[in-house]
């Protein structure tokens, strides 16, 4: 007896009967719940509105069938379709985007040196106006060496030596340009321009160098007249100076000077050090005596710090520290300030004379002197 054929299952019932053996199991390509809407833009075929600029890595379809686009052209077809991208990004005002089209456009490496001089005047206009002027000024010269006398490339050029300061060339470039085309607006600008402001630079430079000159000469005379007064000048690090401007002024900005009668004023910084407070004496003339800013300071006004009355002209004592012994020296403070710079034992560190006030008859003296 002959066997009976299988029985013939209809397709919907094969397909259940499939997907039952296997299983429910997720789409692993499909659109995302919560992004589908940006990722189906990432599709060509329901893309409502084409990017600017193609990421292969966002959309890989997109770039793949750009790269279709170019597969059978030869370079320069290539280069002159890129450059038609930029162009019109260009007049979108989409600069960035239109100069990445150009040099996609120069990376096709065509033989045709007009092209190629276009590409880069079209890409050195993109730089000028994204504020790169020397990237501007490096794709003119480029465009040149395949096109000598291109001359919106002398022209961008010219602005791009403006921008950077580098006057002289910007003459240069704009002569060029004015012996092909005498009646050009833009470049005769430019040349009036770049003409003045050079005039102007080398007439700065000029007051600069006389500035520099007169200010060594004021400083080798203030120099000549400290050394004749019999003052020391040593730096912070140590050694005797050779010149004032090797040390910087007081924090305040003060420095030493000669007046007009070419007498010598200093600024001069008492201590105390009993309670870390200071003074600044901006202004103290050599001839004048200690006893005149100590009244000054001390007597007037008692300073919030003196809470027991100890720091007042009648009371205190005034020192200043031999830097080769370590010894406080006892001033008299009816001596001027110009006797006691010319002592032997003193030393004037920084350009900034320094006393030490210290209360007579207090416990903080008798260490103080100990130390």
């Amino acid at each position: 007896m002959d066997a009976k054929p299988p029985a013939v299952l209809d397709t919907d019932t094969l397909i259940d009967e499939i997907l039952a053996k296997k299983g429910p199991q997720k789409y692993k390509d499909g659109l995302s719940e919560d992004n589908w809407e940006e990722e189906i833009e990432q599709i060509p075929l329901f893309m409502s509105k084409s990017p600017d600029v193609i990421d292969p890595e966002r959309s890989p379809a997109l770039a793949a069938l750009q790269q279709l686009k170019y597969e059978d052209a030869t370079p320069l077809n290539r280069a002159n379709a890129y450059k038609e991208e930029g162009n019109y990004l260009f007049k979108q005002k989409k600069y960035k985007e239109a100069k990445t089209a150009y040099s996609e456009a120069i990376k096709q490496k065509c033989e045709d040196p007009a092209t190629n001089a276009i590409l880069y005047c079209n890409r050195a206009t993109m730089e000028y106006h994204l504020g790169n002027f020397r990237s501007s000024l490096m794709d003119c010269k480029q465009a040149r060496k395949f096109k000598p006398d291109h001359f919106k490339a002398i022209v961008r050029g010219a602005m791009c030596c403006v921008k950077l300061k580098r006057l002289e060339e910007a003459i240069e470039w704009c002569d060029e340009g004015l012996s092909m085309s005498p009646d050009d607006a833009t470049l005769t600008d430019l040349r009036s321009t770049a003409g003045k402001e050079k005039k102007r630079t080398e007439r700065d430079q000029r007051k600069e160098q006389m500035s520099t000159k007169a200010q060594a000469a004021e400083e080798e005379k203030l120099l000549a007249a400290i050394k004749s007064h019999g003052v020391t000048l040593v730096h912070t690090r140590g050694g005797v100076a050779g010149g004032l401007s090797l040390d910087e002024p007081h924090p305040s900005g003060k420095r030493v000077h000669l007046d007009r009668d070419g007498t010598l004023v200093w600024p001069v910084l008492f201590l105390y050090p009993e309670f870390g407070q200071t003074d600044l004496v901006e202004a103290f003339a050599e001839n004048h005596l200690f006893e005149e800013h100590i009244e000054a300071m001390l007597g007037k006004e008692c300073p919030p710090w003196n809470v027991k009355g100890q720091y007042i002209p009648s009371n205190v004592e005034l020192y200043f520290e031999d830097s080769t012994t370590d010894e406080c020296v006892r001033v008299d403070q009816h001596s001027t300030l110009g006797s006691v710079l010319a002592s032997p034992r003193y030393r004037v560190v920084s350009g900034t004379p320094s006393f030490i006030i210290l209360a007579a008859g207090t416990s903080f003296r008798e260490q103080f002197l100990k130390r």
